[in-house]
């Protein structure tokens, strides 16, 4: 009898567990403002950076945010962006996740992985039960998290002329001993 309680018990535990769903306010438009920067300048959407968001340890994900999104605001809020909530599967509200928000111009990628120009930053976040509005301190700036990206186009440095005529000498000795 007491096994059978005890397994009634650890199934209902796994069945809440993979049926929890917390939720995240996907949004750098409020409070601290951190914003995403290419090059230094706050990026607008005819830089074409994308964003995405994810969640360590999800089962699913929900909402605008569950896929990658476009930045799409100009002007005084560039680099912002707002996606709503996010409600992530198999995380009860109150758990503590960590969440990367992963951030690319799409011009030198279709992707994250395949893009050259890119930037990441992961933290930690405790999340909003699923009945609750999801604002501060349940979203990623209220907690202060996520402090912005800075993509930065990387610079590839010329050779200089000594170093090109030394190779060239080289190559003519190299040459000349054959």
């Amino acid at each position: 009898m007491n096994k059978v309680i005890l397994a009634a018990v650890a199934g209902l535990a796994t069945v809440a567990s993979v049926s929890a769903q917390g939720t995240l306010s996907i949004n750098s438009a409020t409070g601290t403002k951190p914003r995403i920067t290419l090059d230094g300048v706050n990026a607008a959407p005819g830089d074409n950076i994308f964003v995405q968001v994810l969640i360590a340890g999800a089962t699913s994900l929900t909402g605008a945010a569950a896929e990658p999104f476009a930045l799409t605001l100009s002007g005084g809020n560039a680099g912002l962006f707002s996606k709503g909530v996010l409600t992530i599967g198999g995380k009860a509200g109150g758990s503590t996740v960590d969440v990367t928000i992963n951030a690319w111009d799409k011009d030198t990628g279709a992707t994250y992985a395949e893009a050259t120009l890119k930037g990441s930053q992961t933290f930690s976040a405790v999340l909003g039960g699923a009945g609750d509005p999801p604002g501060p301190p349940n979203g990623i700036v209220g907690q202060g998290l996520f402090s912005g990206l800075a993509l930065v186009t990387p610079v590839i440095p010329e050779p200089s002329t000594y170093a090109l005529a030394a190779l060239g000498l080289g190559g003519l000795l190299f040459l000349r001993r054959k």
